[in-house]
């Protein structure tokens, strides 16, 4: 997968903790592109069963879009094997991951017990699945879908991680052309002059601007692209509505384009201890 990302996802200590599960760098955009998997290929999600949390102190995933993960906390190690378990058909038939957001900063003092988690999840399959010698694993989640979290199934004997009953949630129906006009607005946005000149700008631009990609998931992979600051991606995460999301992630990047003004006026007596934004 091309400008793959990844994402350490486990247990570390104080602020490398705190940075590694939170930031998961979106220095590379366009690693988020979900071209390499065709959407026919992912199974429907089974709401009957319970699933499999996994839950960082950001949002970490939207659906449509895909993250590479770094697994090498113990517990989330037992978690992909569960997962992915032995079957014939790879990961055909691979159990799905729900991503989770903890609640507040109570998971700073009590991460390896079960701090409180946000509401709504993204519920995401793997498609990518590489375990290393030392029981470490690398995945890629492609998210399928929001969900709520209806009944908390805490971790027991042979089981050290979390599960949840999920409900899936639908996104608010919207014309079409509305839609439509949101992804155009998103495309707009990022075309202009000081937003083009970023690296990652041209195919994240391109992509989501594609006729054969639906404008809902067009928005989704923007979303959960550009959008860095913690609050914002889970009410991204969080908004049904697609045209609101559309307007959310046009607001971001307005502000990341008056940050790139303010950079190109700085002069080198106001750089911050010394050192230039650019």
């Amino acid at each position: 997968m091309p400008g793959a990302r990844w994402c350490r996802a486990g247990a570390t200590s104080g602020a490398t903790r705190a940075r590694a599960r939170s930031s998961c760098a979106r220095a590379r955009p366009e690693a988020c592109l979900r071209s390499s998997v065709a959407m026919e290929e992912i199974p429907d999600i089974d709401f009957a069963h319970p699933v499999a949390l996994f839950p960082l102190a950001s949002t970490a995933l939207m659906p449509n879009a895909v993250q590479p993960l770094h697994v090498f906390e113990p517990r989330y190690r037992r978690m992909v094997v569960d997962a992915v378990g032995d079957a014939a058909d790879g990961l055909a038939s691979a159990a799905p991951i729900a991503m989770a957001t903890f609640l507040g900063d109570a998971w700073r003092d009590d991460y390896g017990g079960t701090p409180p988690l946000r509401p709504t999840v993204c519920v995401g399959r793997i498609v990518r699945h590489a375990p290393l010698p030392d029981g470490r694993h690398d995945i890629v989640l492609l998210g399928t879908c929001r969900a709520r979290i209806a009944r908390m199934i805490e971790p027991c004997a042979g089981r050290p991680y979390r599960m949840a009953e999920l409900v899936p949630v639908a996104d608010r129906a919207r014309p079409r052309t509305a839609v439509a006009r949101a992804r155009e607005a998103v495309v707009s946005v990022l075309s202009r002059p000081r937003l083009a000149r970023l690296q990652a700008a041209v195919p994240l631009r391109e992509w989501i601007g594609r006729p054969d990609v639906p404008p809902r998931t067009a928005v989704d992979v923007a979303s959960h692209a550009l959008v860095n600051d913690p609050d914002a991606r889970y009410r991204l995460l969080e908004e049904r509505d697609p045209c609101r999301r559309a307007d959310e992630v046009c607001g971001a990047l307005v502000a990341l384009e008056r940050m790139i003004a303010c950079a190109e006026r700085q002069r080198s007596d106001e750089w911050p201890s010394g050192q230039s934004w650019n």
